[in-house]
């Protein structure tokens, strides 16, 4: 990332965040599987969690407007949608942000 532009840089960020938020949606399938401690609700609040830190409502909320090229997270509904990705699937293969085009 050192050598990497700050747009390159933050682009980055966001993939290995995705690809955290992914990883924990398959996580948490795999809780629920193996000890049935994750309950529909608990989804629900995932989701819930992923649209309220994305960087597009962050910036919102601070009174700016959302500038893709500078996020470090992804947006709301790229958070949400890696999450329910790894959730879904339960496999490590789809949680490569680094090898789609659109994230």
């Amino acid at each position: 990332r050192a050598r990497s532009s700050e747009a390159e840089s933050n682009n980055l960020s966001v993939r290995i965040e995705l690809q955290a938020d992914c990883f924990s949606g398959i996580w948490a399938r795999r809780a629920q599987e193996a000890f049935g401690s994750i309950e529909r609700g608990d989804i629900a609040e995932a989701m819930n969690a992923a649209e309220r830190i994305g960087d597009d409502t962050l910036s919102r909320e601070a009174g700016r407007r959302p500038m893709p090229d500078s996020f470090t997270h992804g947006s709301s509904e790229q958070r949400q949608r890696w999450f329910a990705t790894g959730f879904e699937t339960g496999d490590l293969a789809q949680c490569d942000t680094f090898s789609v085009r659109n994230l």
